[in-house]
């Protein structure tokens, strides 16, 4: 047995806003699902892809597939990030003088932190056949690949950084130190004004001002779950 004063700090229960997750030391999960669909929608449609060299430009029309699930997890103060991903996209191109549009498909089977985004698959395939239909399917499995890669890179980096802002808690000494440095507000009781009209009219009554205020030892989901499922 450990002695007075010797224990593991990570076990130490203190005072904090949560009063659950003492020094992140467990594991919390938050699902990322529908955070990262609205993310991977804005990132790829309408993704336009063009080289001027060639006068070739293929833009990505809309997201037929997008089936998968991402979860941001909090364990020992580090975050850990699990995302799958299969996406299919639909895209048109031109290329040279005629002017005549190719439809296409883009296949990504493995969006997934087991891969690098250098690693992703992107399967390009065409509707039709020909020269012009070729040299489009060429241009996206090269630079359109290129390109789609560079979202799904963006899509990651956001993930980690941004979706997971506030699942590192506070400890102790920052919530104090945080609180000490926030500004204080006066509550100002202003007097109305009588009028000749109506002063010396009914009773002085003495009053007060009262400031009642209720901490919650849980979560913020926690709370609001514990007043709207009955359950």
């Amino acid at each position: 047995m450990a002695k007075w004063g010797e224990g593991d700090p990570r076990w130490i229960v203190e005072e904090r806003p949560d009063a659950t997750n003492v020094n992140n030391w467990h594991w919390t999960e938050k699902d990322a699902t529908p955070w990262s669909k609205d993310k991977l929608k804005s990132l790829l449609s309408n993704l336009v892809i063009k080289d001027e060299a060639t006068s070739a430009k293929c833009t990505i029309t809309d997201i037929d597939k997008l089936e998968g699930e991402a979860v941001a997890n909090n364990r020992k103060a580090k975050l850990i990030f699990f995302y799958e991903w299969t996406i299919d996209l639909n895209w048109t191109g031109t290329v040279g003088e005629s002017g005549e549009e190719i439809k296409g498909k883009v296949h990504i089977p493995n969006l997934s932190e087991e891969n690098d985004p250098r690693e992703v698959d992107v399967e390009v395939t065409v509707s039709t056949s020909g020269n012009e239909a070729d040299k489009l399917k060429e241009f996206m499995r090269k630079t359109g690949a290129k390109k789609i890669r560079e979202q799904m890179t963006t899509y990651i980096a956001t993930l980690k950084e941004e979706f997971s802002q506030g699942m590192i808690l506070p400890k102790k000494e920052e919530t104090t130190k945080a609180a000490v440095n926030k500004t204080n507000v006066t509550s100002r009781v202003f007097t109305p004004v009588q009028s000749k009209e109506t002063k010396g009219l009914g009773v002085k009554i003495e009053t007060t001002t009262l400031k009642d205020e209720l901490n919650f030892k849980c979560t913020v989901n926690e709370l609001y779950n514990a007043l709207t499922i009955p359950e």
